[in-house]
C-alpha cells in the first residue's frame, strides 16, 4: 500500500496548472514544477506521472475550474441573449494579469494541439463543452421569441465559440479595451 499524500493534490495540480497557463508546456521544466509545487520530483512522478501526464490533469483541472465556472453564465435564468452578452463582457472584464496568459485551452490548441494527438482529443473535449454550451443557450433563445425560428444554432454556436478564443488570442496582446468592447459589440450584434 502507497503512503498517503503530504500534500493536497488539488492544490499542487493548481499550482501546476497556474505554471503552464503562465509559460507553457515546453517553456516549463519538472524543475520548475517542483518549485512551484513545494514537492519532490518523486512525489511529482508518484503522484501526477510524467510531465506530459501532468501537463493533461492540469488542462482538465483548468477545464473543471475555470471553463465550467464561465460556462456556467450561459446556463443561467434570465434571457439566453443577455447572458451571451455577460459571458463576452466577462472574458473582455479578465484582469489584465490574466488576460495576458490568455485561456490554457486556447494556448494549448495553439502550442500543441497541431502535433500531439493526446493533449489534441483533451482540448478538443473541452472546446466541445462550450460550443455546446453556447448551442443550448442558442436553443433557448429560439424557444423563448429572442432569436427567429429557423435560426441555425448549430452554425451560430460554432461561430460564438471561435469568436471567445479569437478574442481570448487577441485579448493576449493588450489591445486597446474599446476596440475589444466593438468587436463583442459585433459578436453580440450578429444575434438581432
Amino acid at each position: 500500500m502507497g503512503r498517503p499524500y503530504e500534500f493536497d493534490r488539488k492544490e499542487t495540480l493548481s499550482k501546476a496548472m497556474d505554471l503552464f497557463w503562465e509559460k507553457g508546456y515546453k517553456a516549463t521544466s519538472i524543475q520548475d514544477l517542483v518549485d512551484r509545487m513545494g514537492i519532490k520530483r518523486g512525489s511529482l512522478y508518484n503522484t501526477f506521472g510524467d510531465k506530459h501526464s501532468l501537463f493533461i490533469a492540469a488542462v482538465e483541472h483548468y477545464a473543471e475550474e475555470v471553463t465550467s465556472k464561465t460556462i456556467k453564465v450561459l446556463e443561467s435564468e434570465g434571457s439566453p441573449i443577455e447572458n451571451i452578452r455577460l459571458f463576452f463582457e466577462t472574458i473582455v472584464n479578465t484582469p489584465a494579469n490574466r488576460k495576458t496568459r490568455g485561456c490554457l485551452i486556447s494556448n494549448t490548441v495553439v502550442e500543441l494541439a497541431p502535433h500531439d494527438k493526446k493533449v489534441a482529443k483533451t482540448v478538443r473535449q473541452i472546446l466541445k463543452r462550450i460550443q455546446t454550451a453556447f448551442l443550448n443557450c442558442l436553443n433557448k433563445a429560439v424557444k423563448l421569441g429572442e432569436l427567429p425560428k429557423g435560426t441555425d444554432t448549430k452554425v451560430l454556436s460554432h461561430f460564438l465559440a471561435a469568436s471567445t478564443h479569437g478574442l481570448i488570442v487577441t485579448g493576449k496582446s493588450a489591445l486597446n479595451p474599446k476596440e475589444v468592447k466593438d468587436v463583442v459589440d459585433v459578436i453580440i450584434s450578429t444575434l438581432h
